[in-house]
């Protein structure tokens, strides 16, 4: 049944229009049930979402000084959520793709602010190898540490001698140590 937004008519008779009115309620109640909790269900709750379902946008929508704006945009054929301020400010992109996608233990999380949260390991890196992390941001801190040190004396702390040009990578530096695998962490915006 579809909903039928030309009834009733002036000329209808209660009769006549019941059903077709009957059909329409229920209608609108059944489109609605998609992503709200149903009118005839919980009542202290009906009406509330239960989903939000968002059709990409070919570009920023626009706002005024008293709208935000949550939306879906295509980054790279992938949909992620976006965040817009008011009064037209700069989006923000609320959502990443969270682990790498060309099978390496390296991973990042997203943290409204707009930071990036990276993690992993790096395997024999050597020193003076140039780190890069994906996706591009200007990296704010990185810290290393060892991955199970054969000398507890020497506990391998690594340094990030320098966060680089390009802003997302950072060149290796390590004490002289037998620890080969490394732990990392970095911040980046």
């Amino acid at each position: 049944m579809a909903f039928n937004p030309n009834i009733p008519l002036v000329t209808d008779q209660i009769l006549i229009s019941y059903k077709q009115l009957k059909n329409n309620f229920q209608a609108i109640n059944n489109a609605f049930v998609a992503n709200h909790i149903g009118l005839t269900q919980d009542a202290t709750i009906s009406g509330m979402h239960s989903t939000l379902d968002c059709r990409p946008q070919t570009g920023d929508p626009t706002t005024s000084s008293t709208q935000i704006a949550l939306y879906n945009k295509l980054v790279n054929s992938i949909p992620e959520l976006f965040f817009r301020p008011p009064s037209d400010g700069t989006p923000i992109q609320m959502t990443y793709p969270s682990i790498k996608i060309d099978g390496s233990s390296n991973q990042y999380s997203f943290i409204a602010g707009p930071f990036i949260v990276y993690g992993g390991t790096l395997t024999g890196p050597t020193n003076g190898q140039v780190i890069t992390l994906t996706p591009g941001t200007t990296l704010l801190y990185v810290d290393l540490i060892a991955i199970a040190p054969v000398n507890p004396q020497n506990a391998g702390y690594a340094i990030p001698t320098a966060l680089n040009t390009p802003a997302n990578s950072f060149t290796f530096t390590a004490p002289q140590t037998v620890v080969s695998n490394w732990y990392y962490f970095a911040i980046g915006v």
